[in-house]
């Protein structure tokens, strides 16, 4: 992982233990005894949570990527609450009524809430496209995910969302009066972040070196002409494709890449892509997989493999990973290894 990531992580991890300790200074009720220019410090910043996750999903996949207007407003949406937060010392400093200065900061308080509750579903929607666009960018180029996948990530992002949700909750009791009901479901939200930033940050810190996130370069797209479509050497390349796939098996390689067969071919990897899609119906992934189990296939009914365990011939066949292995095969044959292997012994 790099830098630029994990900083934008402990930003969120960073917001979430501020609120923490702030949390469990008011649960103690030992907020009196904390001087008033530390109470009001502008610490207590709800959007750097969904912010820095935001930020952390953007630089783990483009490390330097040039933030949008858009991207920006990140940012902007921090500072807002940072300004809202530091408007309450002045507040109690100058203003003489305990009324005003009670309704000044129900307002402030007001206005910090809502910029907290909107972020999340104005930054993590955009997150998890970024997620879904790396994701198809894998099957477009490479005939393995493992280790590259961001699976995981999408999952955190989706249940992140979720919790959002009770968030949105606390903060409509908030409004309505009922501040029982709000730091309830509050609690619940503060510690689902809890759980989720100490899931994520785990994963990153210990797996970390089981990541190779594959950068998706800028404005990468498949650029393919009319012409590409209609010369007869779409159709010479095709079948060298299909010589290079059957006769000499180059699905076996593990490492292989859309890249790498482009070169093979001596064609660009957006051609390739596009020859596949138009003859196959099919991404690399699907195309070079498909190709691999078959190979399985044929191995698992030829009684000269019966001494081979199932996953030394996946291995042989260009799997580098048993659960990969197992999804692939299930998707297209609609059932197991074992179950396909034992069927053909009681034939």
């Amino acid at each position: 992982l790099n830098a630029k990531s994990n900083k934008y992580l402990a930003l969120a991890i960073l917001g979430i233990c501020v609120i923490l300790a702030y949390e469990f200074f008011l649960w103690l009720g030992m907020e009196e005894y904390i001087p008033l220019w530390i109470q009001y410090l502008p610490l207590y910043i709800r959007t750097s949570i969904p912010v820095g996750i935001f930020y952390f999903v953007i630089f783990l996949i483009q490390p330097e990527h040039e933030l949008s207007n858009f991207e920006r407003l990140g940012f902007v949406a921090i500072g807002m609450e940072v300004f809202l937060e530091s408007m309450n010392f002045p507040i109690n400093l100058l203003s003489e009524s305990p009324e005003q200065i009670e309704v000044a900061e129900d307002l402030i308080v007001s206005m910090g809430w809502f910029i907290g509750v909107v972020a999340p579903f104005v930054f993590l929607p955009v997150a998890l496209m970024r997620v879904n666009q790396y994701q198809k960018n894998l099957y477009e180029n490479y005939s393995t995910t493992v280790k590259k996948s961001l699976a995981w990530l999408k999952l955190f992002l989706v249940i992140f969302m979720l919790v959002n949700v009770l968030l949105m909750i606390s903060f409509g009791y908030y409004i309505m009066g009922d501040l029982e009901e709000s730091e309830l479901v509050f609690g619940i939200v503060t510690i689902c972040f809890v759980l989720l930033l100490f899931w994520i940050s785990y994963f990153v810190m210990i797996y970390n070196s089981w990541f190779e996130i594959v950068p998706v370069k800028e404005n990468e797209t498949v650029k393919e002409s009319s012409n590409n479509k209609l010369s007869p050497n779409t159709i010479t390349y095709y079948k060298q494709l299909k010589s290079l796939l059957l006769e000499e098996k180059v699905y076996e390689d593990i490492n292989l890449t859309l890249d790498s067969l482009a070169e093979r071919l001596q064609i660009s990897s957006g051609y390739l892509s596009q020859i596949i899609k138009e003859n196959e119906q099919k991404n690399f992934f699907e195309l070079i997989n498909y190709h691999r189990i078959e190979s399985v296939k044929q191995k698992l009914l030829d009684q000269n493999y019966n001494d081979y365990t199932i996953m030394s011939i996946a291995l042989e066949s260009g799997f580098n990973s048993k659960s990969t292995f197992n999804a692939v095969f299930k998707k297209f044959t609609n059932q197991t290894p074992s179950v396909f292997r034992r069927k053909r012994v009681v034939s």
